[in-house]
């Protein structure tokens, strides 16, 4: 009884030992220098959420978040400081360079082992040369930190031969120095250089890499070539991310041989040919992602003998017939994806050996029915089906089958049904462009995202969103009910629904005033509800709707004076078709973020005010929008769709009963791409300021009273590509030796004292010769804006396009999360949601 009393003695003590040891009571404390380098370095750190609060000479540094010492010599071997796990925290824009400076006074951290930095995109690393000093290295994350500037950083990290994780991705990284033979990577394990700007083939380098390297992720950057046979050197390759470049040729058959290879991703690149049979053979594999290349032929049946396989996502151009023998022994998978245009041919009674969380079926061959398999499917969280020739289902069973499934995709297909008596409970529910009848569904306050846009629903609104929730808090952010026959007033019971983002009730029957309710959706980004019967004064404060970025109220019967009480951080307003009367109001030049402006088809009156120039973004400030619409303007003398990425300028005022001279200073609006004046009563000349307006495509001034001379300045518009300057005063010739000659004489009809091609008038001699002493002196001027005309559409272009899709970090950091919520949602998400949540805006 002694004995075995002694014993547990002895034990306990021992776990005290330990316990104490662990929390640093018997450990060595902090070396005094390391410490003193740390709090130098977090003078220089930007700490919002005060996440650095333990780092002061009060407590040991060991004890610091993000710092690990070695318990026997107090030196800090582990510095983690990833904004994703301390969020508010912003690293100087350079890194305090006594971090790494070996003196007297500063610490040389020669014993650090592991330094993550990543996220922390705001800074900006000139060289990498700091790094050498920390010789002990194994562990290195820089992800989403700017390294341009750094060309030699290969040479740099071959001087830590005992890495064994480096981590560079969305670096903006150009070269990777694909001529090199080798490099000192002896120990390396996991290399990721995903989202760079890597233009070349696939270096040798990479295929001389230790032989214990397992991952390789060289995604989202634009490498090109085929993927040679010498990767066949790196046998314990487990991951190969190679997912949207510029690979070309056929999938290598060799793949096969890679034993060890769990994860294969050759997503969005130029891939042709067929799946080869042989990556049948990599019995390992748990991951396999070939959509979005230029694949054709069938799925091979080898893939079914993939035992280990969990996540399947094929696509492109690939047919064929699936059978049971695709999917035989893919007893672990979890997810699949098959967006193309397969059919399938499984017995009505098959019951397949996986059960799926996610699954989509986009593009295939479904339908008419679900069928019988899919049901058997009990643990699914995502299914979409959108695009698969649905048009019939067995209601009761199908909305109790998806009613425990998170996220639901349904679009595009032609499913027919009543769901007046259904309610939907899913986290993200998508059912635009079916069949749908009856009265709007209810919904839970747990959905998120609702869409049932483009159906045939009818009846009010109030009977779905207007029960009475309890306490519970609705999550609804993104509500469209728009192109479809619902009728009544708009309910007034918006108060729960708040948090709103986007709100479409657009292309409907809707009728009566807007309720005040809805004065209380102060987080909205988008409101639209275009082409109904609203009518009324629109009396709302919107003033404090702080993120509202896009109202479209055209074509409805509004009427009193134009609203003033809009936010500044308004981009598009959509008040056309409307019978708002009165002047145009000052405060409408205000808005500094004002990208589009359509108050056409009204009964304004009195002149277009000068305060008009002081709208700036359209004047020549280009921001990048983090938000996309899709517009109908009133265009080329016709009504069409026009997708905006906020650098649009649009200025609509036709139809009206504007009078007086059109302002000078709206002339200035040199970023301008579409103005349109016309059918109002303004009278005048064009001034010749008209010249710098570089960029405008769309000119309209039809239908006026401007007189005098066509000015030769207009012949600088090189982009122009639709003029209309009928039914006005016009004299004299129409300018020679431009592309004014090449429109349509519709462009100049009703102007009787107008002469010169295209119109059959001639001119008089003394009109000739005054046009041609004219045309001369702006000869040389027309030449060098031709020869820039090319450059300068493709840079507009760049401009429009380069910021949003080709920002490498942004890129990467975007795809990341999509591939966490999976690809299938890609198209979705993509338009609506941006990679932090920022909600991006989207509407017809």
């Amino acid at each position: 009884m002694v004995c075995f009393t002694l014993q547990i003695s002895v034990v306990l003590l021992l776990l005290l030992y330990a316990m104490t040891f662990h929390k640093g009571i018997c450990s060595t404390s902090c070396n005094a220098k390391d410490q003193s380098a740390l709090l130098i370095f977090k003078r220089g750190v930007v700490d919002r959420s005060n996440m650095l609060s333990s780092w002061s000479n009060e407590e040991d540094c060991c004890a610091w978040k993000g710092v690990q010492c070695d318990n026997m010599t107090g030196r800090v071997t582990r510095l983690d400081l990833n904004q994703e796990n301390l969020e508010g925290l912003s690293l100087p824009s350079t890194l305090n360079q006594s971090l790494v400076t070996p003196s007297d006074t500063h610490a040389n951290f020669s014993s650090l082992k592991y330094l993550d930095l990543s996220f922390n995109e705001d800074l900006h690393l000139d060289n990498l040369q700091w790094l050498s000093q920390l010789s002990s290295l194994k562990y290195l994350n820089l992800s989403l930190i700017s390294l341009e500037n750094e060309t030699n950083w290969l040479q740099t990290m071959a001087m830590h031969p005992s890495l064994l994780e480096l981590r560079l991705a969305s670096c903006h990284l150009k070269n990777i120095s694909p001529s090199v033979k080798f490099v000192n990577f002896t120990s390396l394990v996991t290399l990721d250089l995903s989202g760079n700007n890597f233009d070349s083939e696939l270096p040798y380098w990479i295929f001389n890499l230790s032989n214990d390297i397992s991952h390789i992720d060289l995604s989202f950057n634009t490498i090109q070539g085929q993927i040679p046979k010498s990767l066949l050197n790196l046998q314990n390759l487990k991951y190969l991310g190679l997912d949207n470049n510029e690979f070309t040729g056929p999938i290598p058959d060799w793949l096969g041989e890679h034993q060890h290879l769990q994860h294969l991703g050759l997503i969005q690149n130029m891939f042709s040919g067929s799946i080869p049979s042989s990556l049948g053979n990599l019995t390992s594999l748990n991951q396999l992602t070939v959509s979005s290349n230029l694949l054709s032929g069938n799925l091979p049946n080898t893939i079914g003998q993939l035992f280990n396989l969990r996540r399947l996502h094929i696509g492109g151009s690939l047919s064929g017939v699936l059978s049971e023998k695709h999917f035989s022994k893919l007893f672990n998978l979890e997810s699949l994806t098959l967006n193309s245009d397969f059919a399938f041919d499984l017995d009505p009674n098959w019951i397949p050996p996986f059960q799926l969380h996610e699954i989509s079926l986009r593009n295939t061959i479904l339908g008419p029915t679900i069928p019988e398999w899919l049901y058997t499917q009990r643990t699914l969280d995502i299914l979409d089906i959108s695009y698969s020739g649905i048009s019939s289902i067995n209601a009761d069973r199908f909305w109790s089958f998806v009613s425990n499934i998170g996220t639901i995709l349904l679009s595009h297909n032609a499913i027919s049904a009543d769901l007046t008596n259904v309610t939907l409970n899913s986290d993200y529910i998508l059912m635009s462009h079916n069949n749908f009848t009856g009265g709007i569904p209810r919904i839970s306050t747990n959905v998120s995202i609702f869409d049932i846009s483009s159906n045939s629903l009818s009846g009010p609104i109030s009977p779905s969103l207007c029960p009475k929730l309890g306490r519970e808090k609705s999550l609804l952010s993104y509500l469209d009910l728009s192109y479809n026959l619902l009728t009544g007033v708009v309910p007034d019971c918006w108060e729960n629904w708040r948090g709103l983002l986007f709100l479409f009730l657009n292309s409907n029957k809707l009728s009566g005033e807007i309720p005040p309710s809805m004065g209380l959706l102060d987080g909205l980004i988008e409101m639209n509800l275009q082409k109904n019967n609203l009518f009324g004064k629109f009396s709302l404060d919107m003033s404090n709707f702080t993120s509202l970025v896009f109202i479209n109220l055209g074509e409805n019967n509004f009427s009193g004076v134009v609203p003033t009480k809009m936010p500044k951080s308004m981009q598009v307003m959509i008040l056309r078709s409307n019978q708002f009367a009165g002047k145009i109001p000052p405060e409408t030049c205000s808005l500094p973020s004002l990208s589009q402006l359509d108050l056409s088809q009204n009964k304004l009156s009195g002149s277009i005010p000068p305060c008009v120039y002081n709208i700036t973004r359209m004047d020549g400030e280009r921001r990048a929008s983090h938000f996309q619409f899709s517009l109908d303007l009133f265009w080329k003398g016709r009504e069409l769709q026009y997708k905006d990425t906020g650098l649009l300028k649009n200025l609509d005022l036709s139809t009206n009963n504007l009078s007086g001279e059109i302002p000078p200073e709206l002339f200035s609006l040199t970023e301008l791409l579409f103005l349109n004046l016309s059918r109002n009563n303004l009278m005048g000349k064009i001034p010749s300021k008209i010249g710098g307006m570089k960029n405008l495509e769309s000119l309209d001034l039809s239908n006026n009273h401007l007189s005098g001379e066509i000015p030769a300045a207009i012949s600088n518009l090189s982009f122009l590509s639709y003029l209309n300057l009928s039914y006005n005063d016009f004299t004299g010739q129409i300018p020679l030796g431009t592309q004014l000659q090449s429109f349509d004489a519709r462009s100049y009809a009703g102007n009787p004292k107008l002469c010169g091609l295209p119109l059959t008038k001639n001119c008089s001699k003394e009109e000739n010769y005054d046009k041609a002493k004219q045309g001369g002196a702006n000869e040389s001027q027309n030449k060098s804006l031709y020869l820039g005309m090319g450059v300068g559409f493709v840079v507009g272009l760049w401009g429009l396009w380069g910021s949003l899709f080709l920002n490498r970090a942004w890129r990467h950091k975007y795809f990341r999360l999509l591939d966490r919520i999976l690809d299938w949602i890609y198209v979705f998400v993509a338009l609506k949601i941006n990679k932090f949540g920022e909600l991006r805006a989207s509407s017809r």
